[in-house]
């Protein structure tokens, strides 16, 4: 009984790779349940397991022809669970790490805006960040974004767009200056409307 049940599974997971909508399905409903209950107890309480299982789920569909049928199906799924999760905290410690570094520059270069930053929301400072970030040019937003949250460095950078380092740094620089700019601003701002 065991022996047909191995080979059911083995069967469905090679309906699977061939591209049968029905097979996906079906390893969907058996294994949803189980993913999620990993997904819920490994990523922080403010991830949204459902979006990133369905993420999981597109990954598995869009890689099916890589897998093979002879393999543990369930480590391979896992895998990608397990890698998913690495990359979104990778991402988060970059995200933290960029802003602490730009809170202690603003503090170093005005040590008055330390009290406008306390009464300020620090999800709402993120949010006011993550927003001048989408205002910087196309090609200054990408390389910004790979270096301070993807965490990639100059060198990384200039070989995956096929630029050169001295042009990451430079839209680097730009970036920065920018943001620091409308730190200050908003800032200044902020601070003038706790008067």
């Amino acid at each position: 009984m065991g022996e047909s049940h191995i080979n059911i599974e083995r069967e469905i997971i090679e309906q699977f790779i061939a591209g049968n909508e029905m097979a996906f399905e079906l390893i969907f409903h058996r294994t949803k349940g189980k993913l999620k209950g990993f997904l819920t107890k490994v990523l922080p309480v403010d991830e949204d397991a459902e979006s990133i299982l369905q993420e999981i789920y597109v990954k598995l569909w869009l890689n099916k022809k890589s897998i093979k049928s002879s393999g543990n199906f369930e480590t391979y799924l896992f895998t990608i669970a397990r890698n998913m999760v690495v990359d979104i905290m990778r991402k988060r410690f970059n995200k933290q790490k960029y802003l602490e570094e730009l809170y202690y520059q603003l503090k170093e270069n005005d040590p008055n805006s330390l009290d406008t930053l306390i009464n300020v929301e620090y999800s709402e400072l993120e949010r006011k960040i993550f927003e001048m970030i989408e205002m910087l040019p196309e090609k200054r937003k990408v390389i910004f974004k790979l270096n301070k949250i993807e965490g990639l460095t100059y060198k990384e950078i200039s070989e995956k767009l096929n630029i050169t380092e001295n042009t990451v740094d430079t839209q680097m620089r730009q970036a920065l200056s920018f943001i620091r700019a409308r730190m200050k601003q908003l800032l200044s701002i902020l601070f003038f409307s706790t008067l």
